[in-house]
């Protein structure tokens, strides 16, 4: 086996429910890189592999809330399909994006009293309840808090969005 099939293999495997790809030490430890370069490798390894697989409408990224990288097909029709999971409903998605970034305020938890703050809404639980039963979120009602799973990082690009964001905010 070479190095690419190796990576791609890694890189395409679905570890859990929630978790697909690989993290860079686990890449590091399979391809057995070792010495003060090995990071060097890595990020050749990956350039590369990015560029040859290009052409067949595949891409490399990198899910930040699970520290993986992963192949993602990207199309023009992928990104419609994921562009609204919720099949219509719009309140799951303005929750989702709430829980985001209450998440992301408070160092990966969320609490149910913030979001329902920035929801302008009371009972956010209903919206919580399939949030979960869908897979993106963990809710602790003991606490009150909820924290993301991974599988946002790898339906939604959080790079493209936070950039989006931003560039929005600059504009205003």
């Amino acid at each position: 086996m070479n190095e690419f099939t190796i990576l791609l293999y890694l890189l395409s495997r679905k570890t859990n429910k929630y978790e697909m790809g690989a993290s860079k030490e686990e890449i590091i430890k399979k391809l057995n890189f070792q010495g003060k370069n090995e990071s060097i490798y890595f990020q050749n390894l990956i350039v590369q592999l990015s560029n040859y697989i290009e052409p067949l409408g595949l891409q490399i990224r990198f899910n930040p809330l699970s520290s993986h990288w992963y192949i993602a097909f990207e199309m023009a029709t992928s990104d419609l399909i994921y562009a609204n999971p919720f099949e219509g409903k719009p309140r799951l998605a303005a929750t989702l994006f709430c829980v985001l970034i209450c998440c992301l305020k408070n160092i990966g938890i969320g609490k149910i009293n913030d979001i329902e703050k920035l929801r302008k809404k009371k009972a956010v639980h209903d919206d919580l309840k399939e949030l979960r039963i869908r897979g993106y979120i963990e809710i602790d009602n003991n606490l009150r808090q909820v924290r993301l799973t991974p599988l946002i990082g790898y339906q939604l690009d959080l790079n493209k969005l936070f950039i989006k964001l931003t560039l929005k905010l600059t504009k205003q």
